[in-house]
């Protein structure tokens, strides 16, 4: 009952969408074919799920749940999510550019991207507050924290054997953020009455709340390869491109650019911010500490990925199939994910999966899918990081959900 409510939650409120590990590459030839896909990850690389999920399906942080997460921290540390949902069509009847072998395609869905490289000291200050560092320099430097929201129509080509596709897609950027510290360093003293402060950083956002912030365009790329890799055995490479595109932000994005240090002497740490600090974000206040402010029209990469892997072949008869494959984020808040794993086909129609990974948004992960098949339709049901549904102590969750009709 708990996973099936986390779907429905997932399949609502979900805002974009992500890609899970192969459930099975079906070289049927088909008529049509309609694909809804929906799902969210979100992990952290010392961050525990008994921490960050609080902030998911709300509860009480204690100092037990802060301890836990704050002494797996190292240096540098990352924390990120993304997820959302999907549909496509595809027509294999319908031939397009007098090729036989190639039909059309019609997507839709939209998908979000965000997480945070941080420090150590950024996570205890904001979990503990600055007494714990009263005497101390509190580095926060190299942090970077971004999110994207976007909506996309897409229009392709797809073969009918191969399965393999391209599409050209329209994006509407509906959300940005983007912090960018390059120095950061925080000095008290023992009494906290005199604070130092060193920051080198920027900060861009959107300077209205419209839900059309900017146009996109890109490309998705799905391209499935036969291979020998063994002597009489054809196994099949996917090489994917998603998303892999630019926007332009129409809407002026608000800027705030600092390159400064100065002191406070006679002020504890509360008193210089909150609700009734003496930092507000007024252009005058903003303006004596050397913040520069202004507004600009932005060109943005869209957070797009590219995977490559070994898949598996859904009209095998072999019971036991291997994958592996590597997934990449062009941004360093989502380092190189690697992963393999085992499918095993214990009827026809059901399919399971068994996988470990390192990467991504935290280390080591396992992940678990299974596969239904009832005639013409397909249910997949698949987590990257199965341990955050049965332990307190994994780096977080993921589920993903895929409904297939094809005739």
């Amino acid at each position: 009952m708990r996973i099936l409510l986390i779907v429905i939650i997932v399949l609502i409120q979900s805002i974009g969408f992500a890609q899970l590990l192969p459930l099975g590459y079906d070289t049927l030839e088909l008529k049509h074919e309609i694909i809804l896909e929906g799902g969210m990850d979100f992990a952290g690389s010392a961050i525990q799920k008994d921490l960050s999920g609080k902030f998911i399906y709300g509860g009480f942080i204690n100092e037990v749940v802060k301890n836990n997460s704050f002494d797996r921290h190292g240096a540098v540390n990352r924390l990120g999510a993304y997820g959302g949902v999907s549909v496509e069509y595809r027509n294999y009847s319908k031939k397009l550019l007098k090729n036989r072998n190639w039909g059309y395609l019609i997507k839709a869905g939209a998908d979000f991207f965000g997480g945070s490289v941080y420090s150590k000291d950024l996570f205890g200050m904001i979990f503990y507050g600055n007494d714990r560092y009263k005497g101390e320099t509190i580095d926060f430097s190299g942090t970077n924290i971004a999110f994207m929201s976007y909506q996309k129509l897409g229009f392709g080509m797809v073969d009918l054997k191969s399965k393999s596709s391209v599409s050209l897609n329209i994006y509407n950027i509906s959300d940005r953020f983007n912090t960018s510290i390059r120095t950061g360093e925080l000095t008290q003293n023992a009494t906290g009455d005199n604070i130092e402060l060193i920051l080198d950083g920027e900060v861009e956002m959107a300077s209205n709340k419209k839900f059309n912030q900017g146009v996109g365009f890109g490309v998705d790329i799905d391209f499935k390869i036969p291979v020998s890799i063994f002597k009489d055995q054809t196994s099949y490479i996917q090489f994917q491109a998603k998303n892999i595109g630019f926007a332009y932000m129409y809407e002026k994005q608000k800027v705030y650019s600092i390159d400064t240090s100065f002191a406070f002497d006679g002020f504890k740490f509360d008193q210089l911010i909150g609700d009734n600090a003496i930092i507000s974000d007024s252009m005058s206040v903003l303006d004596s500490l050397g913040v520069q402010s202004s507004e600009r029209n932005r060109t943005v990469m869209l957070p797009g990925y590219l995977q490559v892997g070994k898949i598996v072949d859904a009209n095998s008869d072999k019971k036991l199939q291997s994958f592996f494959g590597m997934r990449l984020y062009p941004t360093l808040i989502f380092s190189p994910y690697v992963y393999v794993g085992a499918h095993f086909s214990l009827y026809k129609a059901v399919g399971l999966g068994l996988n470990v990974g390192y990467g991504g948004f935290t280390k080591f992960r396992t992940g678990l899918y299974a596969n239904f098949k009832f005639g013409n339709y397909s249910v997949g049901l698949a987590s990257e990081n199965f341990l955050g549904f049965v332990s307190k102590k994994a780096s977080g969750q993921s589920l993903f959900l895929r409904l297939r009709c094809a005739i």
